[in-house]
């Protein structure tokens, strides 16, 4: 087996060693940004007249609470979206920088180089501009928003029906499972976008790698970018192969689960 296969090798694990940090880290966000659960049934609680409702004419002033559920959202999401970047930054830079190594006996990056590379990539999956013109905070705060008005119409629905607070605390658990999709969507294309960028912005410091091949995606549908651009001879290095600076290759599309493997100059082979 030569280096290039040995690192094709390597870096196949990888993903899917990410792949498997990506779940775990989703099941992370879902439990953090649940917290505001066990925060609501406390409001609830405190609204709550003997006979376990809330009366109509306190719906006002606890619907004006919400704002305070949703700062909350936000900054349980942000959090835990913040250590997702860090650590899927880590695992993909330590991770690649230990695939060469392997490979090719040479070729590593200095601690220094790989913690510059963490930090740059947390500043560039986080002020990223998405497609849909929002940075990181911003789908963060969307997110907040949209739980906030999904809870609004709930809690209002069962205190004008007159319904109980265990109720209420029941319809709101299955508003956050009704969203949760959102939160892993956020995870998957967050996690690995700052994955893949840790890959290639490694690879822009390394003397041994000549180009980043991008793999599609597990859903494999063609229309999809990361299919189109696996299939792209771009630089004429091979279909799929690009140069580290080409940051589409970062963040192909929205829940997008691509993988990225390199290419060795021709002396390492």
């Amino acid at each position: 087996m030569n280096n290039q296969a040995k690192l094709n090798e390597s870096f196949e694990k990888l993903a899917k060693g990410y792949r498997k940090l990506n779940k775990k880290q989703q099941e992370f966000a879902i439990r953090e940004i649940g917290r505001i659960r066990g925060d609501l049934a406390d409001m609830l609680a405190d609204y709550s007249a003997k006979d376990g409702t809330i009366k109509r004419q306190r719906l006002a002033r606890l619907l004006r609470e919400l704002d305070e559920m949703e700062m909350l959202v936000r900054e349980y999401g942000t959090t835990s979206l913040d250590a997702i970047v860090k650590e899927s930054a880590e695992f993909g830079s330590t991770g690649a920088n230990a695939a060469i190594v392997a490979a090719i006996r040479s070729g590593a990056l200095s601690e220094a180089t790989i913690e510059r590379i963490n930090r740059d990539v947390f500043e560039y999956a986080t002020k990223r501009l998405g497609d849909d013109g929002l940075v990181l905070s911003d789908r963060v705060w969307r997110f907040g928003g949209d739980m906030r008005d999904e809870l609004s119409k709930v809690l209002r629905a069962d205190i004008i029906r007159g319904e109980s607070v265990s109720t209420m605390i029941a319809n709101i658990r299955k508003v956050y499972e009704n969203e949760t999709w959102k939160i892993r969507r956020l995870v998957v294309t967050e996690g690995n976008t700052a994955y893949r960028a840790a890959i290639s912005m490694s690879a822009d410091r390394s003397d041994v790698v000549k180009g980043v091949r991008l793999h599609r995606g597990a859903a494999n549908v063609p229309s999809h970018r990361c299919t189109i651009l696996s299939l792209e001879d771009r630089y004429g290095m091979g279909e799929g192969v690009f140069k580290s600076t080409d940051t589409e290759i970062y963040h192909p599309h929205i829940n997008c689960t691509s993988f990225l493997t390199y290419e060795l100059y021709d002396k390492y082979l």
